[in-house]
């Protein structure tokens, strides 16, 4: 897949070429239905398939007070699309001066007279330009003078419910990684790199952790899971992740700590991605440290059956 970081970086037309349009936060199964039909009509086209995509997030620069949490980074964002094969990526620089482009001159100065699609493809709900003014009917008010045609994916729906990014922030937020793998089609993953922490798993607690220093994503909420962890060297290994605050130690801020099974290796310094496999329980203040170790066996043992599936070997 070939990447654009802008529109400058386009500098050729492309042959036939059909275009998705979108954030793309999470690259859920609703998005996936898209790039599905991109590269459907880029086949039969004998064109080329393209995905338009914004950073930041329109809502950092229309809305920052939200502080909106993404679902993935640029980084995790394009390999998911490149999954998809797709033929090219626009990372278009979304602005104040993009946010002013009107709706009209979207499609006539950007997609028709930059990139010279033939065939537009967009989700039942997106809206561009200025002020979120332009919508399908404005496409296919344009379909004959611009000589683009215009195709509209309706929703995917799962258990009686549109998927989305926004249900997909809730159900993370609320814990239930299990659905949040439904939406995605994978499981949910955040990654970062390993740094020091309070030092108390493995020397108080006979339980050491890599400490993760998450990027801008959004976390699961608080409480321990079954989790995947994969190194640097794409070593996968099995594990435990507690996501909180170490109530027991009256700790103020959040962490992501994570307990992979039967291994002792130096970590500190690397990159390591941590896909949640299913929530084991709420976060919890204990008596004791010792009451703490309890637990964490507990959580270990429970770990254990769920992700024997997963074990290496």
């Amino acid at each position: 897949m070939i990447i654009l970081r802008g529109l400058e970086e386009v500098r050729e037309r492309y042959q036939n070429p059909v275009v998705t349009i979108g954030n793309f936060d999470g690259v859920h199964l609703g998005h996936q239905a898209l790039f599905e039909k991109t590269t459907e009509r880029a086949k039969e086209l004998g064109g080329t398939s393209l995905a338009m995509t914004f950073e930041p997030h329109p809502m950092r620069v229309l809305r920052p007070a939200v502080n909106l949490p993404l679902i993935n980074t640029l980084e995790q964002k394009t390999r998911l699309i490149e999954k998809c094969g797709l033929d090219v990526l626009i990372s278009v620089r979304f602005d104040e001066d993009f946010a002013a482009l009107s709706a009209d001159d979207f499609v006539d100065k950007l997609l028709v007279g930059r990139l010279g699609v033939s065939e537009v493809v967009i989700g039942y709900d997106f809206a561009f330009g200025k002020k979120g003014l332009g919508d399908a009917e404005l496409l296919r008010s344009k379909e004959k003078q611009s000589h683009i045609t215009t195709h509209v994916v309706g929703p995917v729906i799962m258990e009686g419910r549109p998927i989305s990014s926004t249900r997909v922030r809730q159900v993370v937020r609320a814990c239930d990684v299990k659905t949040a793998r439904k939406l995605l089609g994978r499981f949910y993953r955040i990654s970062g790199k390993v740094i020091t922490g309070h030092g108390r798993g493995g020397r108080l607690l006979g339980f050491p952790t890599a400490n993760l220093k998450v990027r801008d994503e959004l976390l699961p909420g608080p409480g321990v899971y079954a989790v995947l962890a994969q190194l640097e060297s794409g070593k996968r290994l099995v594990g435990v992740t507690n996501v909180g605050k170490n109530p027991t130690f009256g700790d103020s801020g959040l962490s992501v700590e994570t307990h992979i099974l039967d291994f002792d290796e130096d970590l500190y310094g690397q990159d390591m991605k941590v896909d949640f496999v299913e929530h084991l329980r709420p976060e919890k203040k204990f008596s004791s440290a010792e009451e703490l170790v309890k637990g964490i066996s507990a959580d270990v043992a429970k770990a254990r059956k769920i992700l024997a599936n997963f074990l290496p070997g």
